[in-house]
């Protein structure tokens, strides 16, 4: 067995956003790091890569203040996530998109809801289907591959670790295959970064569905749980695993590449309802898609699955996504049933008409008579409910499907593996999709899969910089919000990060926005003087007249342009702290 024993401070196991952020943070305060990742090459899939790119906390923007991303967290996951944790990611949230700014990954506002408005830029296309390559997230990891080399980090590719190696309590290193011979990795400690286990067949229907092949693979297909199965073996305490992040998706995807991992469905069986090949609802689709993948994922009974809605619900919330089903869907090939009756519906979708009525009148009868928690299977309102009766009714045949799961590797705010004691492992950590403790729970709740990653991949590089001597300063544009954290006799936080306007990196437009009151004062009076001039000795008094509409039509053009490019720049360019 081939061994390297070199004096490495940090192994890191995945190469996703996780592992990159600890190791270019770790480089950057002097460490040795080491990353194994599988894949082959800079190019290797992983789900960060082919994410939205967003950071985003429980929807809400990560640099509102701390104690209101909490609230967000503990509303969204109704206080089922871990308090230090939860607390841990409100608070480096701003840091982490700060972090990556002077580490020159763009980010752009892609709409004026919350939710986005930081997302890695270029963002991926308004249309159905797969587009990853050379968006946002798959740059940003291409150039912190780029930066972790220059900064002296060591990454190996087609490596694949597979144990974890113990000596008196303390994780030393790792084994596993490196070009498909075995080696052995040893450090002084190890961060699993690896993803969730949704791709292992064994897991995946051990804890979330009774079929994998029900589950379609949402992401980049690469998490296959190796991370947990090691740290469980050397006495890591695990979360629940029973639930996973993903969307509702046209069944067309196991035969059309077009219609995954956009548009989801969400929107659009929220709404309305979910049957089964039975005509009966199956869930409480007031709550969310995340929350409806899961349910349906649990269901063996049932082999097919519909939303069913109308045409007011495919007019309306039907077009509300950011990639959205209403039109993208259908343009992308994906089958979407119209009929102008119940029983032609039913005859459509190959499910008992009389059930299928029965359901839907008992449904509609429930809104109008604002009885929805009466119903068999409860209907929260979390999400609107319409009545089903606008016509065409309208069906799509659906599917679960999963991202990546929300169970884990029990850790602590510096991202450090606990046993089953509540002790930290000495040596080993853990970050993003291979984590729990914070997204999951009775309703699927999901709060933001790469800011988690980002900011404990941050946390457990910090912590092993500390815990090797290193000495440095954290800065943050809030620095009550970062103390109290973790108590790091060897940091100090500081509050002089001074706020940068959004168009820094564009001198002239950011001169023209800046002056651009004076300009068009200048620019109008130059005009009415230069009109004036040259008319004022053919047309006497007139020229005045001219003179003046012509200023004005000036002063009007000007200032709409710059209110324009206000307009954009606050709509594209995130404000910069």
């Amino acid at each position: 067995m081939k061994k390297n024993l070199s004096p490495n401070h940090l192994l890191i196991v995945g190469g996703g956003i996780a592992g990159l952020v600890a190791g270019v943070r770790s480089a950057e305060l002097g460490l040795r790091v080491i990353i194994l990742e599988k894949g082959e090459d800079i190019n290797y899939p992983c789900n960060s890569r082919q994410s939205g790119g967003i950071l985003h906390i429980a929807f809400h923007n990560p640099k509102r203040p701390f104690q209101e991303l909490i609230n967000a967290i503990n509303t969204v996951t109704e206080n089922e996530a871990k308090p230090e944790l939860a607390k841990a990611l409100s608070i480096t949230g701003t840091r982490l998109v700060t972090w990556l700014q002077e580490h020159e990954i763009k980010f752009m506002k892609f709409n004026q809801q919350e939710a986005y408005s930081w997302c890695m830029a270029p963002p991926r296309a308004l249309r159905a289907g797969i587009d990853w390559k050379n968006k946002g997230p798959d740059i940003a990891i291409r150039h912190l591959v780029n930066e972790f080399i220059r900064l002296g980090g060591i990454i190996q590719f087609k490596s694949r670790v597979t144990d974890l190696i113990m000596q008196e309590n303390k994780c030393i290193g790792a084994e596993g295959l490196c070009e498909e011979k075995s080696q052995t990795w040893f450090a002084k400690n190890v961060l699993i970064a690896d993803g969730g286990f949704q791709s292992n067949k064994v897991l995946v229907e051990r804890y979330i569905t009774p079929n994998f092949n029900n589950l379609f693979q949402r992401g980049a297909r690469t998490g296959c749980g190796d991370g947990l199965l090691m740290a469980k073996a050397v006495g890591a305490a695990v979360t629940s695993l029973d639930r996973f992040y993903g969307h509702l998706i046209c069944e067309d995807a196991k035969s059309n590449d077009n219609v995954w991992p956009y548009p989801e469905i969400d929107a659009l069986a929220t709404a309305g309802i979910v049957v089964n090949d039975s005509g009966c609802r199956i869930a409480d689709e007031g709550q969310n898609g995340v929350f409806l993948a899961n349910e349906i994922a649990k269901l063996s009974n049932s082999k097919k699955f519909f939303a069913v809605f109308d045409q007011t619900i495919w007019e309306g919330p039907g077009t509300s996504a950011r990639i959205p089903a209403n039109p993208l869907l259908e343009q992308a090939g994906g089958t979407i049933l119209r009929a102008n009756s119940v029983n032609e519906l039913a005859f459509k979708m190959g499910v008992p008409s009389e059930m299928l009525t029965q359901t839907l009148q008992e449904y509609n009868s429930a809104i109008s008579g604002n009885t929805l928690p009466s119903l068999k299977i409860f209907r929260s309102e979390k999400v609107k409910a319409y009545e089903i009766c606008n016509l065409p009714l309208m069906a799509i045949p659906i599917c679960p499907a999963i991202t990546y799961t929300m169970g884990g590797i029990e850790i602590n705010c510096d991202a450090q593996v606990l046993d089953e004691k509540g002790n930290a492992i000495l040596g080993l950590f853990a970050a993003g999709a291979t984590t729990g403790g914070i997204e999951g729970g009775k309703n699927s709740a999901y709060v933001g899969g790469l800011i988690k990653s980002g900011c404990f991949g941050l946390l457990a590089a910090e912590k092993v910089a500390t815990l090797e001597g290193k000495k440095f300063t954290i800065t943050s544009s809030n620095s009550t919000e970062t103390t109290g954290i973790r108590e790091f006799e060897n940091i100090k936080y500081t509050k002089n990060i001074k706020k940068i306007h959004r168009l820094s990196r564009f001198p002239y437009l950011f001169f023209l926005v800046r002056y651009g009151k004076s300009i068009s004062y200048l620019t109008t009076s130059f005009v009415f003087f230069l009109v004036l001039i040259l008319a004022g000795s053919n047309l006497n008094w007139l020229a005045i007249i001219i003179a003046i509409l012509t200023g004005i039509l000036t002063q009007i053009v000007i200032r709409s342009c710059i209110e324009m490019i206000v307009m954009v720049t606050e709509l594209l360019l995130p404000e910069t702290e």
